[in-house]
């Protein structure tokens, strides 16, 4: 058994890898991500594969644990190349590993396909894949919430609670007019970042993953589908990354 681990900057997340097959992925706050949890979760491990984005101690503490009961550990970087994929990157080890684990499972998943990558988490990054597995560069917004919360900071005078419901309709107060605004600003950005990558090559599919990638996918089939791409080839992938982490499993 191989587990496969993301930590960002306030969560986990992990998955165990079997014959080849992922399991359902496991949440939990970093600060219960200790070695007591390692030890009643991850002793039958054979290897533990690791992206870290944010808690390089907590990579610390679970390698030590690892080296202690004699399973093989990897935490993984971006690079140059891996496999197939070439990064768009001067210096490589600069993007995101959340992205460059979005793009290695996408191509685990869809060779030879030219992809657009949207991951909406607490960034929404985009990123295009061409089907010689190119990467073709991509953008990098504040996700929705991060959109909400700046209004916030920085005008006194607005007051808005966050609502989780996506819409793009105009509102009638202000809590509406923050929060569409902030899904309007998105999908427009997504809609340029269409026309970019068309630019360079035809679409053959459009993904979405993150925490407010299932919203954005609904408002993408309703309102890009017509003229971008057909709806068949727009699609929510929950996880996209631990397609990646198993392109370093041993």
């Amino acid at each position: 058994m191989i587990i496969l681990i993301d930590i960002g900057n306030s969560r986990t997340k992990y998955a165990q890898l079997r014959e080849g097959q992922l399991s359902v992925t496991t949440q939990l706050n970093n600060q219960d991500f200790t070695v007591a949890y390692f030890a009643e979760h991850f002793s039958y491990a054979s290897q533990v594969v690791v992206a870290n984005v944010a808690k390089s101690s907590l990579t610390t503490e679970l390698a030590s644990w690892c080296s202690e009961q004699k399973i093989s550990f990897k935490q993984v970087h971006s690079e140059q190349q891996k496999n197939a994929l070439l990064s768009a990157y001067q210096e490589p080890t600069s993007l995101g590993i959340d992205r460059w684990l979005a793009l290695l499972g996408t191509i685990h998943l869809y060779p030879n396909e030219n992809v657009l990558i949207i991951d909406a988490g607490t960034a929404t990054t985009v990123d295009f894949l061409a089907s010689n597995g190119q990467h073709q560069g991509g953008w990098i917004l504040a996700g929705i919430k991060a959109l909400f919360n700046s209004i916030l900071t920085h005008s006194t005078l607005v007051h808005a609670e966050n609502k989780t419901l996506p819409s793009l309709a105009f509102g009638s107060n202000t809590s509406d007019n923050v929060n569409n605004a902030c899904w309007a600003a998105t999908l427009g950005m997504i809609e340029q970042a269409i026309e970019q990558a068309q630019a360079l090559a035809s679409i053959d599919r459009i993904i979405l993953t993150g925490g407010d990638g299932m919203a954005l996918t609904k408002l993408v089939l309703v309102q890009t589908s017509e003229k971008f791409i057909a709806v068949a080839n727009i699609q929510f992938i929950d996880n996209l990354i631990f397609y990646g982490l198993q392109e370093y499993c041993e």
